[in-house]
């Protein structure tokens, strides 16, 4: 391992061990069924994806899931958080578990558009990277194909 490398694996072990402190003293502050406490619910599992650790991320992200649905149950960012839900059990091989919640999350993104803000336009094209990564995993290439397809025109298609 390089130099670079061990430093930033060990950043990241640092900050993976502070996460639940952060969940707790978030908790501590916040209401646990409010939408604030649901975005850091949701940045915590992103940290925890970015370190595959996705027995670490998928509590929160069911969590998240089920505030989100009930508070805002047509939001952007709640098909999101499906899309990343489904791309935890995808790669933690559930795949049957995951193909729901990772078509959901695209096709209401997709539906809601219009309404996701610059920052968040790359979730869009995140989502189907995850469905082509499913359908590679099932075996289904025709799937795949279709899937990988619509990701790239979704890469070439102009940001708002």
């Amino acid at each position: 391992m390089a130099v670079g490398e061990a430093a930033v694996t060990s950043r990241a072990a640092t900050v993976a061990v502070l996460v639940p402190d952060l969940i707790a003293a978030t908790r501590g502050k916040l209401a646990a069924g409010r939408v604030e406490f649901s975005h850091s619910l949701s940045k915590c599992a992103l940290i925890l994806t970015w370190l595959k650790d996705w027995n670490g991320a998928e509590p929160l992200l069911v969590e998240c899931s089920k505030i989100r649905e009930s508070l805002l149950p047509a939001d952007w960012t709640t098909f999101n958080t499906r899309s990343m839900l489904g791309g935890i059990l995808l790669a933690q091989n559930k795949l049957a578990d995951a193909e729901p919640l990772l078509l959901a999350g695209y096709r209401g993104m997709k539906a809601r558009e219009a309404n996701i803000p610059p920052s968040g336009a790359m979730r869009i094209p995140e989502s189907l990277e995850r469905l082509v990564r499913l359908y590679e995993a099932t075996g289904n290439a025709t799937e795949a194909a279709a899937w990988r397809s619509e990701l790239e025109a979704a890469r070439v298609a102009p940001r708002r």
